[in-house]
């Protein structure tokens, strides 16, 4: 199977959260507690439960879903290597979710009063700022887009911004792995999981995608973007 190499720069990408730098992450985790790890499908906390610092992930992946009064629950973040959880939490002072690991993963907690008594946070309380700022414009930007595109481009945008954020950390574009189920894939992106493997195996049927379980190839990023932007 030939995979186009070439690196297309999709407006997503400057739309996407961007994770800390790894100098970001290595100023946070001084203040950090020891690296510690979940097994698959463990709560790393609550909705509801009160605040007691930020989480920064080292290694595997994370959701968070929100349930309304209504009863109505929904997957809101999917949290990757550098990924900090718990920005939203910070305001109120209880965690806005409930995270759980969707693979073993390894995290490291930053106490907050750590954060509020450290003598020298001028350089930390930046970057929490950065990732303040950068959570805040993900949130706006993933309701604009889920509002206003239509299904095909969701799910062409999600893995666009999967890859963008696989790219991030070092690895491959076009070669996902991604641990998530379709129904994840498809709460996060308020569609019907029908709809979305619909979608998918009409993605591998115009040889844009293949997709081996949770292996994913994005075989032609161009055609891909031309999708998320809505363009035939």
């Amino acid at each position: 199977m030939e995979v186009s190499r070439k690196v297309v720069k999709q407006p997503q990408e400057e739309e996407a959260f961007h994770s800390p730098s790894l100098s970001e992450v290595e100023a946070l985790s001084i203040l950090s507690q020891p690296l510690f790890t979940l097994r698959k499908k463990s709560t790393l906390v609550n909705q509801g439960d009160p605040f007691q610092g930020l989480y920064i992930v080292h290694c595997g992946m994370l959701k968070q879903s929100h349930q309304h009064k209504d009863g109505v629950k929904l997957l809101t973040h999917f949290y990757l290597p550098r990924d900090v959880i718990g920005l939203d939490a910070i305001g109120d002072r209880t965690y806005t979710g409930t995270v759980t690991t969707i693979e073993t993963s390894g995290l490291c907690l930053i106490p907050f009063s750590q954060i509020e008594d450290f003598p020298t946070t001028d350089a930390i309380h930046m970057q929490l700022l950065r990732c303040l700022s950068n959570a805040v414009h993900y949130g706006h930007t993933r309701l604009r887009k889920i509002l206003s595109q239509p299904s095909e481009a969701r799910v062409a945008s999600f893995l666009l911004t999967m890859s963008y954020k696989y790219r991030e950390l070092g690895y491959s574009s076009n070669f996902l792995r991604l641990p998530m189920s379709k129904q994840e894939i498809a709460n996060y992106l308020c569609m019907a999981p029908e709809t979305v493997s619909r979608i998918i195996s009409h993605l591998q049927h115009r040889g844009l995608l293949s997709v081996n379980g949770h292996e994913y190839c994005i075989v032609n990023q161009e055609g891909m973007a031309r999708i998320s932007e809505h363009i035939r």
